[in-house]
Order: C-alpha cells, then sequence, then structure tokens
C-alpha cells in the first residue's frame, strides 16, 4: 500500500458497516460490566444481587458510529453516592433487600411470629433512618471506569482501523 492511498482509503471506511468495530465495543462492554458486578461484590453491596444481574449493555447505532450505554437497575446512583438526609427511600425496595440478606433473616425475622410484619417493620425502620441520616455513598462505577478506560477503547477502535486500512 502506498502512503498516498492511505487518506483516499480512510474516507472511504464507514464503521457503520464493519461488524469488527461492533465487536470490539461489545467485547469493552462485557469488560466493564464484569468489572462493575467485581467492584459491587467487593464492596459487599450485592445482598440481593439484583443491581448486578440488572446490569447489561445496550449498543445503538446512530449514523457513523456506534453507542454504548450500561443500563442498570435505577438505585445504582444511590449505592455509587450514597443518599442525603431528607427524604425516605421506597419502603417496599428496602422489603425485598431484607427478604435477600439471609443473616438478618435468621438472626432477627426468624425469632418474630410474624415474618412478614416483622420485615416490613424493620424495613419501614431502615428506611426512616436513611431518610433521616442519609447512606454513605460505595462507588463501584467510576473505579470501573478507571479500570476499563475509554482509552483502551479507543486504543483497540484505532489498532483496528489502521489494520484494516493497510491491509
Amino acid at each position: 500500500m502506498r502512503l498516498e492511498d492511505l487518506g483516499k482509503n480512510f474516507n472511504e471506511f464507514q464503521p457503520s458497516d464493519d461488524d469488527g468495530i461492533l465487536r470490539i465495543v461489545q467485547n469493552w462492554g462485557n469488560e466493564l460490566i464484569k468489572q462493575l458486578q467485581n467492584n459491587l461484590l467487593k464492596n459487599k453491596t450485592n445482598a440481593s444481587s439484583g443491581l448486578s444481574q440488572s446490569i447489561e449493555p445496550k449498543i445503538t447505532q446512530p449514523p457513523g458510529g456506534y453507542n454504548l450505554s450500561i443500563m442498570m437497575e435505577d438505585y445504582w446512583f444511590y449505592v455509587e453516592n450514597g443518599r442525603k438526609a431528607g427524604k425516605m427511600p421506597p419502603v417496599q425496595n428496602i422489603f425485598e433487600w431484607i427478604r435477600n440478606k439471609r443473616t438478618i433473616q435468621v438472626e432477627t425475622i426468624s425469632k418474630s411470629a410474624d415474618r412478614i410484619a416483622a420485615t416490613r417493620s424493620l424495613a419501614y425502620v431502615i428506611a426512616r433512618k436513611i431518610g433521616r441520616e442519609g447512606s454513605k455513598k460505595q462507588p463501584f462505577a467510576v473505579p470501573a471506569l478507571q479500570q476499563v478506560t475509554t482509552e483502551i477503547l479507543a486504543k483497540r477502535i484505532s489498532t483496528y482501523i489502521v489494520d484494516s486500512l493497510t491491509k
């Protein structure tokens, strides 16, 4: 290949017509998701596994490229950033969390005659405390993006494009 032809080939290169870039984006997205899930486990913020299991990639294809969005349960924001005092979180979410927390079930709820009522009562008390005092942040997304960086993605794509143009 001649150097003069490289620019011509670049102008003809259409990333949306090439599934190699799509595979690179998918693989990078899967690496990011794995790191998000690992960070949730490390932080011990994965009691029900609901947040971890909800994390999935969504790739769209606007003209000229790809967009990768990482979809997950809405409460991820409060895990990542904490919650300021002032308003109670939804009691139902905490109720589900308690139901999935085996140690709470064994040590507290199982001693009650009415386990459902005890779980609801405990969920309300926890929600009220979070409303009063807030909750601490337990970052998992920002650290994941610091480990699986967009620079890595850009480098993989640029290597692929250069390799494609020089064939």
